[in-house]
């Protein structure tokens, strides 16, 4: 008997040693979760009826724009020789309208009037052509494809595409089908998420329609989930213009190119310091913004982007119903109405809702968003703090941010803290974001001059990216030293520098606003920069 047992445990122990010898060679074999990128707006071009070239009608073409442009001097000279701005709007509305918004407006229950194409990618991304994988376009959702691609392998990325004009609960209803055709494909039984943008507003949608069984994890990725009051203020009319914001906003887009951003710092300097000129710019742009606003709104604007149930989806709640009273002052037809209300109420309005269940449900969600750069020069929110185009604030699920240029003070004190452990520290040590204040307190990550959506390859923000989406376990701020809460991307090396630690910066403005000092930092970074691809 004894014999026979020492026979079966050595037998026993031979079959565990064996086991533990090939549970690696499964798992190594093992194929990763399917990844879905979701688009924002606009990632690529909408077609009237077939994907060509000489069919594309949004964005419009350079040579139409620079055609209508030439065509509108001559009304242009004499409205301003005359001071009669109409002059310009009888020329030249029309045509605008027809040359930028006229193919792709939509009918008045929000359906798109005409046959309006789009790229879609219904395989993975080991199969998409050339022009796309070895583009030169290396950022925003492409150049997330392409990371984790590189990362992954091409048969376990896949991007979804879509009319960003439409409904999102539309948008949410071909998301379905997309993520179902992927299990297909891959064999998978679940997938990742990584919406950008207003793909956040879809994958919204989606959730309060069919749940988060089978999606794994979400990457929330600047998303316009809670709206953006941008578009909020456009819609109420709230239009307005500053020199002095336009020349910083300017700079934002020009970030990485180190001589742009050094001359429009300069520029940016001598016009603070000329308040006379900035005023008069000033007034000049916004006399021509009154006395224009009510026949653009009525000409243009009502007739192209209001018909878009899709850019309904950007109103935060806060601008919702105003906008509506403005611009459907008759109460608008019942089935656009009932469209945009449905996603605004029951998704917008409930997207804390919505993701908390996704999470209980046992979904692991982030949220990556960025600060560090001035609103749009269009209305009185320019100097919120933004990624250049949603607010923090928003994208981030409800992080206390203080305005562009200023800290939140010394005697700060968080008021509605989600985080309920009190060691943990969630104010940024340049005191202008407090993320104890999100949903998502220990998931979200915020990258300090991170454009929106801006993920070049080969920088450290992808990097970021990838090992969320990578990430065999549920991680959070504090699991990797590489990716703290807080990080500050060098714009000349494509690195991420930490801001985390324990000191609160003075209540002064933030010096990176400092346009006196910016120029020169740029020239010391770009010097860094090139030291540092000569070392490498």
């Amino acid at each position: 008997m004894k014999h026979t047992l020492s026979k079966l445990l050595a037998l026993l122990l031979s079959l565990l040693l064996a086991f533990a010898c090939v549970t690696p060679a499964f798992a190594a074999a093992e194929a990763p979760t399917p990844v879905i990128v979701i688009s924002g707006m606009n990632s690529f071009p909408l077609y009237l009826d077939e994907i060509k070239e000489e069919n594309q009608v949004w964005p419009p073409s350079g040579k139409a724009i620079a055609k209508l442009v030439i065509k509108s001097l001559p009304s242009l000279m004499k409205s301003l020789f005359t001071r009669d701005l109409n002059i310009f709007a009888d020329a030249n509305f029309e045509d605008v309208f027809d040359v930028i918004f006229g193919a792709v407006a939509c009918d008045e229950e929000g359906n798109s009037i005409h046959n309006i194409v789009y790229p879609t990618f219904p395989l993975s991304a080991g199969h998409y052509p050339d022009e796309i994988l070895n583009s030169k376009e290396n950022e925003d959702e492409m150049g997330i494809v392409k990371g984790l691609v590189s990362a992954m392998g091409g048969d376990s990325v896949w991007f979804f595409n879509y009319d960003w004009r439409l409904d999102p609960m539309q948008d949410a209803k071909d998301l379905k089908a997309f993520i179902d055709s992927v299990k297909t494909q891959s064999g998978a039984d679940r997938v990742t998420l990584v919406p950008c943008s207003m793909g956040g507003a879809v994958v919204d949608a989606y959730l309060s329609l069919y749940g988060s069984d089978g999606i794994e994890k979400i990457v929330y990725t600047m998303v316009a989930s809670k709206g953006i009051d941008l578009v909020g203020e456009l819609f109420n009319g709230n239009v307005t213009l500053d020199l002095s914001v336009l020349t910083e906003r300017l700079f934002n887009f020009k970030e990485g190119e180190w001589f742009a951003q050094a001359m429009l710092s300069l520029l940016k300097t001598v016009t603070d310091g000329t308040p006379g000129m900035n005023a008069l710019v000033s007034r000049f742009a916004n006399w021509v913004l009154d006395t224009l606003s009510d026949r653009a709104y009525g000409e243009i604007f009502a007739r192209s982007l209001v018909t878009m149930p899709g850019m309904w989806a950007f109103v935060p709640d806060s601008h919702y119903e105003s906008a509506k009273a403005k611009l459907f002052p008759d109460g608008g037809n019942k089935t656009f109405i009932d469209k945009i209300d449905a996603y605004h109420y029951g998704v917008q309005n409930n997207a804390e809702t919505l993701l908390q269940a996704a999470k209980d449900n046992g979904t692991d969600l982030y949220v990556l968003a960025a600060y560090g750069f001035v609103g749009f020069p269009m209305t009185d929110l320019a100097y919120v703090q933004s990624d250049c185009l949603i607010e923090t604030k928003n994208e981030s699920f409800g992080a206390t941010v203080a305005p562009y240029g200023k800290t939140l003070g010394d005697g700060y004190t968080a008021a509605g803290t989600v985080c309920a452990d009190k060691t943990h520290r969630h104010l940024s040590t340049d005191g202008i974001v407090d993320a104890s204040t999100c949903l998502l307190p220990e998931q979200t990550w915020f990258i300090k001059f991170n454009r929106h959506v801006g993920f070049p390859v080969g920088t450290e923000t992808t990097d970021l990216m990838v090992w969320l989406v990578t990430a065999e376990t549920p991680v959070d701020v504090r699991s990797d030293a590489r990716f703290p809460q807080f990080v500050k991307l060098n714009l000349m090396t494509g690195k991420l520098e930490s801001l985390t630690g324990d000191t609160v910066k003075p209540s002064i403005l933030d010096k990176e606003s400092n346009t006196a000092l910016r120029a020169l930092r740029l020239l010391l970074e770009a010097f860094d920069g090139i030291k540092a691809k000569i070392s490498g």
